[in-house]
């Protein structure tokens, strides 16, 4: 059966949603992957004017290896490990906020397994894993962002760069429910964390839940972190789906408190198109504001990807942030670029990037 891109980003985004082990249903050993690189072209409008055409990792997803063994274990549990390495396809100097711009920056911290270091036991009860995993409130993004959750013209850069939501949580212990009558639930419990985007981060908590039937998805998710440099940071996340034959219509809302920003909300509508078996299109309108220090952005992004072989795709896409505010803001997840990735007040950020990704699962 044919596949587009949009179906290879959702497996990578959501095979470890809520810890699901989605890469070894089976026992022994399975090595997956995701790579994704191309060319972007930026050009900031408005006050100091600039723009830039370069080499981009991660136009649309993170670049991942990993692997999974599993094994069978006595009263029909099964138990297993996850090692996932992030990495760069390019060395581009950080233009701001980096300090560390080498081969493993910038999609997990500067460590080996970066993004996944974890043990599971899984059962008839539901999932029970330790160790770095995905933060279980970011993959509810993921799972309703109307572009899939890309690097460039979507939700990311608010809800995750100024918003401060993670994408990964090491030290965390997490727990997945099995699946009843299409609902999904979870928790995470996080401990300690090492310096990322979010802060450094000495507890926190994490709740979720998911319910799809048939045609309908829908999620739910709430955080918290707590910060030994910054007040409580917390969040909350509604997202849905419904599908029209070839068009599926997503919508999601997110409203978060970091040091920064005391109820920045962010939302966004739009959805994807499968023209074909082997291409899709997608569009997502989205604002993100704050009223008190002044944030205020509009997001527009467009995508179409189309499937070369198995396994391949190329795509292109388009995105236009606009500041309407004072504060600083992000205009993409993508990194790192030489290109700095935020604008100021009455500025704007357009960018075109072209690219081809491959997945292996």
């Amino acid at each position: 059966m044919k596949t587009t891109m949009k179906h290879t980003i959702l497996l990578a985004s959501l095979s470890t949603l809520f810890g699901a082990n989605a890469y070894a249903a089976a026992d022994g050993f399975s090595f997956y992957g995701l790579i994704d690189g191309g060319m972007v072209s930026t050009k900031i409008k408005g006050g100091v004017s600039s723009g830039k055409t370069e080499f981009v990792t991660g136009g649309y997803a993170p670049n991942f290896v990993g692997l999974t063994a599993q094994k069978s274990l006595a009263s029909g549990l099964k138990g297993g490990i996850q090692l996932e390495q992030g990495f760069l396809l390019n060395n581009n100097p950080c233009a701001t906020a980096c300090t560390n711009p080498n081969s493993r920056f910038w999609f997990g911290d500067d460590s080996i397994a970066n993004r996944r270091a974890n043990a599971y036991v899984e059962g008839s009860f539901g999932t029970v894993r330790f160790g770095t995993q995905g933060n279980i409130a970011f993959n509810s993004i993921l799972m309703t962002d109307p572009r899939f959750g890309s690097n460039y013209g979507s939700a990311l850069a608010s809800v995750d760069i100024d918003g401060g939501l993670g994408t990964i949580d090491n030290s965390a212990l997490s727990y997945t429910s099995p699946t009843y009558s299409g609902f999904t639930g979870a928790i995470s419990k996080v401990a300690t964390q090492r310096t990322n985007l979010a802060g450094a981060i000495t507890s926190g908590y994490r709740l979720a839940g998911t319910y799809k039937m048939n045609d309908f998805g829908a999620t739910i998710a709430t955080y918290t972190n707590n910060s030994s440099t910054a007040p409580e940071a917390n969040g909350h996340i509604l997202g849905g789906t419904y599908k029209f034959g070839a068009f599926t219509l997503k919508g999601l809302y997110v409203k978060q408190k970091t040091a920064a920003l005391n109820a920045l909300k962010t939302t966004g509508i739009g959805g994807a198109y499968d023209v074909s078996a082997d291409l899709t299109l997608d569009a997502g309108y989205y604002t993100s504001k704050d009223s008190a220090p002044n944030y205020k952005t509009k997001t527009i992004g467009i995508g179409a990807q189309y499937k070369i072989i198995k396994d391949l795709s190329l795509y292109a896409q388009y995105g236009k942030v606009t500041n309407d505010g004072t504060f600083l803001s992000a205009f993409n997840f993508a990194g790192p670029t030489i290109q700095a990735f935020q604008i100021g007040a009455g500025q704007s950020a357009t960018t075109l990037n072209v690219g081809m990704l491959f997945g292996f699962f």
